[in-house]
């Protein structure tokens, strides 16, 4: 599916560097859709393609330390953080019993979204919490194992928020809260960080208020 999109923005590339004088600019627009389309059609492919990968869950779980990987995860931010002034905080996360690849892939996700839905007038700060979950805690959720141990990793963001009574249809693939004009993306991001949680037999939820940020609440069992 992809060949046929490189074509496309191929053919469209060498028509504006070949005949740019020849073409008038109502076309040039149109042409410059084109190219726009594709590559947004690219980018949906390619995220269809990592969903799917989420959902196997044969890869093997090993002792992984998840501050390790979320300080990895924003030094591949490192040049946005700079650009935006962003203000990271986070404690140190635990070592716990993971799929390392899946788990980076949610903290990128979760990370990503805190700086793409920043306010245009405020540096964004993001600051990450961690906690044990009490016994009683652990009740609370239905689908928890009581006689399990839990942490929960909380990313909270001075952004622009979202309706709350859309706090569940977020996670589901190919929603988008937020008109497409302002943000890039393609939907599915807070769908695989859903996915990526269930593998882990975990739990995922936010809490917003419009124009006042969000919190991720990722809640993981210590042992599978």
């Amino acid at each position: 599916m992809q060949e046929p999109l490189r074509k496309i923005r191929t053919f469209v590339s060498i028509l504006n560097l070949r005949h740019s004088n020849d073409i008038a600019f109502e076309a040039k627009e149109l042409l410059k859709k084109i190219s726009v389309s594709a590559e947004r059609m690219s980018t949906l492919i390619n995220d269809v393609l990592n969903f799917s990968k989420i959902l196997d869950t044969k890869s093997a779980f090993e002792k992984t330390d998840l501050d390790e990987i979320l300080n990895n995860v924003i030094g591949d931010f490192e040049l946005l953080i700079t650009q935006k002034k962003a203000v990271i905080n986070h404690d140190r996360l635990p070592v716990i019993d993971a799929i390392p690849l899946q788990v980076n892939q949610l903290f990128y996700n979760l990370l990503s979204n805190a700086l793409k839905f920043s306010k245009t007038d405020l540096s964004p700060v993001i600051i990450i919490t961690t906690r044990i979950l009490t016994e009683e805690d652990v009740k609370t959720y239905s689908s928890l194992n009581v006689k399990a141990s839990y942490c929960e990793i909380i990313f909270q963001d001075n952004g622009i928020g979202f309706d709350k009574q859309f706090s569940d249809q977020m996670f589901l693939i190919f929603e988008r809260l937020n008109l497409q004009e302002r943000f890039e993306g393609t939907g599915i991001g807070l769908a695989l960080c859903k996915r990526i949680v269930i593998n882990h037999h975990g739990e995922i939820f936010a809490e917003t208020k419009e124009e006042a940020g969000s919190r991720f609440h990722i809640i993981l069992p210590l042992k599978q």
